[in-house]
């Protein structure tokens, strides 16, 4: 239950508040104890404790430092969305055309983004296509333009469903 109150942001306000004035009025029976004087002077002599400007600066410094070094680092994505974004690449068998692209979010929703056509009917590497069709002449795929518009709608189709699908 503690626990539970802790993670709210009032509650855990409430309790580090109730923690504080629990550790000032057992400080200040400790000195009223020692230097045998009344509670109520300790206690205000509490509100006279001076603290140097270096020594708050230096404290604030090796907080933040060891919160830097301690916290565990999150990634930007969750490990559903990295799933998914390895899904990056794909080729159509009947016409050799390897397509490319990234996989982002907005919000919750997966899109793609610079989908890029290549040619794998050669040798060698793929070749980029220019002007929706391959630069070599005597390939077939240089005879036929693609619609990029229409494939990245349907790459997009796909992604969401395969997004469904993990979520």
């Amino acid at each position: 239950m503690l626990k539970r109150i802790w993670k709210d942001p009032v509650g855990s306000k409430v309790i580090a508040v109730g923690i504080l004035g629990v550790l000032s009025l057992i400080y200040a029976k400790i000195i009223s104890v020692s230097d045998d004087i009344t509670f109520s002077e300790a206690y205000e002599r509490i509100f006279e404790i001076k603290i140097r400007l270096i020594y708050v600066v230096g404290g604030i410094f090796l907080f933040l430092l060891f919160k830097r070094i301690f916290t565990k680092k999150k990634g930007y994505y969750s490990s559903k969305q990295k799933k998914l974004r390895e899904f990056n690449k794909t080729t159509d068998p009947n016409t050799d055309i390897m397509f490319r692209w990234g996989v982002y979010f907005d919000y919750d929703t997966p899109f793609i983004s610079d989908l890029t056509a290549f040619c794998t009917k050669h040798e060698g590497p793929p070749i980029r296509f220019v002007n929706d069709r391959c630069t070599l002449r005597d390939c077939e795929n240089h005879r036929n333009r693609i619609d990029l518009h229409m494939v990245k709608n349907l790459i997009e189709s796909d992604l969401i469903d395969r997004w469904e699908k993990i979520k």
